[in-house]
């Protein structure tokens, strides 16, 4: 996981240096997700993300996201594609990027400070609660998110309204857990898949 972290995130940095980069400045108190918001789980989502990056990027290029373009990230956790996005819409566009932990968004903060990136902002809410969304953007990206609200229409409802005409949202969403499996069969992966489609 080293060299993977390392090299999505800073060239030839080590993960370790990764994580301790995006480690927050103080400890707030917030909502957990199911997994945590600790280092960890911030340097795995980056693995994650860097699984499924080159899907992600063909995704953004099909909705037509692009050049000076305002991007809502919803749910944004660490920011990763956050950072893929203020590339993309380069430095006359804009990212807001959206999560209800304060500890993803300050190891975003550290991350985009670090690369020296100015057209990200990070904005606190938690849409399920009825947060609402900042401003006005031309699209908005959205990754799992969706499975893990208790009211998706809601939130959804949410980028809707806070498209331009002609906006666009993208999802990239889980649907149905119940189709999880490794090969072989592992008792622990049919427990977790359980749990979380019972959650």
């Amino acid at each position: 996981m080293e060299a993977i972290c390392g090299d999505y995130l800073e060239g030839s940095t080590p993960a370790a240096k990764c994580v301790a980069a995006a480690r927050p400045r103080s400890a707030t108190p917030e909502k957990d997700y199911v997994l945590g918001t600790h280092d960890e789980e911030i340097a795995r989502l980056g693995l994650q993300h860097h699984a499924w990056r080159s899907h992600v990027l063909a995704a953004w290029d099909w909705a037509g996201i692009g050049p000076s373009q305002t991007v809502l990230d919803i749910g944004c956790g660490p920011g990763y594609a956050s950072l893929d996005l203020a590339q993309v819409v380069g430095p006359s566009g804009r990212v807001v990027a959206i999560d209800k932990s304060g500890k993803f968004l300050e190891a975003l903060d550290g991350m985009r400070l670090q690369r020296g990136l100015d057209n990200i902002a990070t904005y606190k809410a938690d849409l399920d609660a009825g947060d609402s969304l900042p401003g006005i953007a031309d699209s908005a990206w959205c990754r799992w998110v969706l499975a893990f609200v208790k009211n998706p229409r809601d939130v959804l409802a949410q980028p809707a309204a806070a498209l331009r005409p002609g906006g666009v949202v993208v999802l990239h969403e889980y649907f149905d857990y119940s189709t999880w499996r490794t090969a072989p069969r592992r008792a622990e992966v049919e427990e977790f898949v359980t749990a979380v489609m019972a959650s």
